[in-house]
């Protein structure tokens, strides 16, 4: 039931409209990272197991925009993806300074 809840918060927090993203990689959740916006850091990074590329470069993590108006639904999904162990594909674009940006995920 869980799993259902998850899927359809998901959906509904990801636009409809196509867009062309830079990576699109699918796995679980291996580790989340934390910071404060004032050190430089962003908000909330995640890592897939096995660490693979993933926005069509060498980097192997990705960041939530903590301005979306849709960030803490989006984080709160991603964090309980990891406590289940679900399989997650993230879709992300590299942005100016070269990092990936999630711009939406699914969960299975």
């Amino acid at each position: 039931m869980k799993n259902h809840f998850i899927i359809l918060v998901a959906l509904l927090s990801i636009s409809v409209t196509a867009f062309a993203y830079d990576g699109q990689v699918s796995g679980q959740i291996d580790l989340i990272e934390g910071s404060t916006t004032a050190n430089g850091g962003f908000p909330f990074v995640i890592t897939l197991k096995n660490a693979p590329a993933l926005c069509g470069n060498t980097n192997t993590s990705a960041y939530l925009l903590s301005t979306d108006s849709n960030f803490r639904v989006n984080a709160s999904i991603l964090l309980t993806a990891k406590s289940l162990g679900s399989t997650v594909t993230l879709s992300s674009n590299q942005d100016g300074s070269g990092y990936c940006q999630i711009m939406g995920f699914s969960i299975q």
